[in-house]
């Protein structure tokens, strides 16, 4: 069951929150292979000055997951 949590700002309307959600359950449901039911979307209202925790600190990847996503190039300057 794959989770997603996605960290937003605030004042995002209901509207735009619905779309996210729903464009994010069908890219990973088809691309992971999983029905829709089972994809999980949290969308988390953060503080206008809210920095997300630097990539460097999150838990190695397990050996043979892909490591694009904890690469120089993916993380925010």
């Amino acid at each position: 069951m794959p989770v997603l949590t996605l960290d937003c700002r605030q004042g995002n309307d209901r509207r735009i929150r619905a779309t996210l959600r729903a464009e994010l359950t069908a890219v990973v449901a088809r691309i992971i292979g999983c029905p829709p039911e089972a994809v999980t979307v949290v969308i988390r209202d953060c503080e206008p000055g809210y920095r997300r925790v630097p990539a460097a600190s999150h838990t190695p990847l397990p050996d043979g997951m892909p490591s694009w996503s904890n690469s120089a190039a993916a993380r925010p300057r």
